[in-house]
């Protein structure tokens, strides 16, 4: 097929991403309006190479043509869903693009560049992660303990207040079954109350709105506990989470 054909307007204007043709050198020789949109361009920059639109610290981190061969044979490879290269616009901006790229049957060989830009999902994806790391210190060190429970009534998480208030080592409380942590005697009306509550309407239960509650250590000592619970929807199914801590004795009580 004739290089026009390949790289003309009309092909790549009908493309819904943006779309560069880049030559063995890197020097850009067609692109369509979604493209100078990404570049921040009034036009194709034609005649620039793509490292011009490279930060410094991504032509530090790779050899932009020897990306383009590596992957030009596997435009659909699944590692390329999870790349991301850093491109500093026209205007001065820098975008975070997933890249796509294909060799295209010309003499001599160009490639299909396909660009997304990705900035805002990764900006989202740094929040988030940022807001999981934030809560994961927040209950590492809260002091009560936090145990969730999943519709099996099986432990998914334990912060170390909760594992401290049993007795068990980081991590050995996950997978277990709630009823270990409750004396025998109220584990059959602990079940129920727990089945009720994931069919009421009220999303939680705070401490003050029920009496304690007995737990049972790793070593056989029952303790009485304040007890919060909510519990959650997610795409993993329901989720109960409960806020526990050793109950104060009553007045003139012995603890």
């Amino acid at each position: 097929m004739k290089f026009e054909a390949l790289t003309g307007p009309g092909l790549l204007g009908a493309l819904p991403e943006a779309a560069l043709v880049i030559d063995g050198d890197g020097v850009i020789v067609a692109g369509n309006a979604l493209a100078d949109a990404v570049l921040a361009t009034p036009e194709t920059p034609v005649g620039e190479t793509i490292v011009t639109f490279l930060p410094e610290h991504e032509r530090n981190r790779l050899d932009p043509l020897a990306w383009l061969r590596r992957w030009a044979d596997r435009p659909e490879a699944p590692e390329l869903a999870h790349v991301r290269l850093w491109c500093r616009a026209r205007d001065g901006s820098d975008k975070a693009l997933r890249v796509r790229v294909g060799a295209l049957p010309t003499e001599p060989v160009c490639y299909l560049v396909m660009l997304a830009d990705v900035t805002e999902e990764q900006a989202r994806q740094y929040r988030t992660r940022a807001a999981h790391r934030l809560a994961a210190r927040v209950l590492a060190i809260c002091a009560d303990g936090i145990v969730n429970v999943d519709e099996s009534l099986r432990v998914s998480y334990a912060n170390p207040a909760a594992e401290r208030l049993f007795g068990y080592d980081a991590g050995e409380l996950v997978g277990r079954p709630l009823a270990e942590l409750l004396p025998e005697r109220y584990r059959a009306d602990h079940e129920r109350y727990m089945r009720d509550f994931a069919g009421e309407a009220s999303p939680s239960r705070l401490m003050g709105q029920r009496a304690a509650i007995r737990g049972l250590t790793r070593d056989g000592r029952e303790l009485p506990l304040d007890a919060s619970i909510t519990k959650v929807t997610t795409d993993r199914g329901l989720v109960f989470c409960a806020i526990l801590r050793e109950a104060a004795p009553a007045p003139g009580q012995v603890a």
